[in-house]
């Protein structure tokens, strides 16, 4: 009777914890996130509605039922692409501040603001339908794209300090910055991380 009691106590304090909870990280080092109980897991159903929490509490053209649909694409196209959701969230954040129709001076285009040639070519990759440049301005083909760029380059690069300058810079540009020795541009991704510990980033 003890130990059950104590296990429903422990449960309890579950279901207060904020969406993820942080390990110490390494000084000069961004926290790498850990997720807690109360989202079922990484990917689990909680996460859906922690995606949803973030999008309402900005400003967003999106209807209710849309920021939902939104919600679970980030998640699973998360999943699909093994990584973190709040990582695809923090992305949203800094390129278009969760409105689906940004477009920034350079062109990039929606939540996640990419380049129409980019877009296209993820899109030929994925087998999504391409009808032009404001095909990136749909929200659930935007972060499928995005979110399937973000793992390209993750992989392409190694690590995330150069994955995210290259989402920012393009490829390219850090490709040219690592072979002449150059330091990477750190202020995009320390926004990238300022967002990933923001007390509202939950």
């Amino acid at each position: 009777m003890r130990s059950g009691l104590s296990l429903l106590g422990l449960m309890s304090l579950f279901t207060l914890l904020p969406c993820r909870i942080w390990a110490p990280g390494v000084v000069g080092q961004p926290a790498e996130p850990r997720f807690s109980a109360a989202v079922d897991g990484p990917h689990g159903p909680g996460a859906v509605e922690c995606v949803i929490a973030r999008f309402n509490a900005r400003q967003s053209s999106l209807a209710s039922f849309e920021i939902r649909e939104v919600a679970e694409a980030v998640v699973r196209e998360a999943e699909i692409n093994e990584l973190a959701w709040d990582l695809v969230l923090a992305v949203i954040h800094t390129e278009s501040g969760f409105y689906n129709f940004a477009n920034s001076s350079a062109g990039a285009l929606g939540l996640m603001q990419i380049m129409p040639k980019t877009g296209e070519a993820l899109a030929r990759e994925a087998g999504v339908e391409w009808h032009g440049a404001e095909t990136l301005f749909e929200p659930l083909v935007n972060v499928k794209l995005g979110t399937r760029y973000l793992a390209m380059l993750h992989g392409r690069f190694g690590g995330w300090e150069q994955a995210l300058a290259a989402y920012n810079w393009g490829p390219g540009a850090i490709d040219r910055r690592l072979r002449r020795g150059h330091r990477l541009p750190r202020r995009y991704v320390a926004k990238i991380y300022s967002q990933l510990r923001s007390p509202d980033a939950l």
